[in-house]
């Protein structure tokens, strides 16, 4: 068994009931048999600030923040400063100056692959040389080494972009930002849409539990708890089970949305 960390999302109206509304949030995905949903998820849970959430700057002795709950033998975790087990969306801080980091490197990145693709001939996406070797008669495991990755890597943009990529290299803010794939994807999307793919990047990963009663633990795909199982579903997620919908889900709620985090045991 394993733990795992939620961020519970309730109605601004739940603030003077936050442990009856978090029971009442949780319980279509309890581990104890009458469940809502066809696969259990956990069999015991705790408010609690372990992967908790960052307390906006100056709101830190806000009585409308929430305070861990107690352990099975009635001690508390330590304190981690400048953060809390939960709150209203509105105290909660999203790391504006992070988010704008991540966006505003993806931004010059894809700037940059615009510039060096003007001087050349717009180049063939990888996927192109590949198959062309498959159709070719060569295994997959051989492409590296075939004369169509040379014939991709030989294309002028491309060749451009080996020179420009080192400049731009930020792993640290996604792996992504190192380079080693097919450059040409950059510019097959608008910037707006590429800028939002990394603009979380910087973020702690989170899952999350929406007011609509939608699970997400990212890379599994939503949990409906009004719902049997997957395939009986026939409502719509909030959004994908990708991390930039996760944290924009959460930055665009009602400022008085209470978040709560929940650490499950599963």
């Amino acid at each position: 068994m394993a733990g795992m960390s939620i961020t519970v999302c309730l109605p601004g109206s739940a603030a003077k009931r936050v442990d009856e509304a978090v029971a009442e949030a949780m319980a279509p995905f309890a581990s104890d048999g009458v469940g809502a949903v066809e696969r259990d998820v956990w069999d015991s849970y705790r408010i609690c600030g372990s992967v908790g959430l960052p307390v906006l700057a100056g709101h830190e002795g806000d009585l409308r923040l929430v305070a861990d709950r107690p352990r099975w033998d009635g001690s508390l975790e330590p304190a981690v400063p400048g953060e809390c087990a939960g709150g209203p969306r509105g105290l909660i801080d999203f790391r504006d100056v992070l988010r704008a980091e991540a966006a505003g490197h993806a931004g010059r990145v894809w700037d940059r692959w615009q510039e060096v693709v003007s001087r050349h001939l717009a180049p063939d996406d990888e996927s192109v040389f590949f198959y062309r070797h498959l159709a070719a008669g060569g295994a997959r495991d051989s492409y590296e080494t075939s004369r169509e990755a040379a014939d991709y890597r030989a294309q002028p943009a491309v060749r451009a972009w080996v020179d420009v990529a080192p400049g731009l290299a930020r792993p640290d803010i996604a792996d992504h930002f190192s380079f080693g794939w097919d450059p040409v994807g950059i510019g097959q999307r608008s910037r707006e849409e590429y800028v939002a793919t990394y603009e979380f990047s910087l973020l702690p990963l989170r899952n999350v539990l929406t007011l609509s009663g939608w699970w997400y633990e990212l890379g599994d795909a939503p949990l409906h708890g009004a719902c049997h199982g997957p395939l009986e579903c026939v409502h719509q997620p909030n959004f994908g089970m990708e991390h930039p919908g996760v944290q924009s889900y959460l930055i665009a709620l009602p400022a008085d949305t209470l978040l709560v985090n929940v650490h499950c045991h599963v």
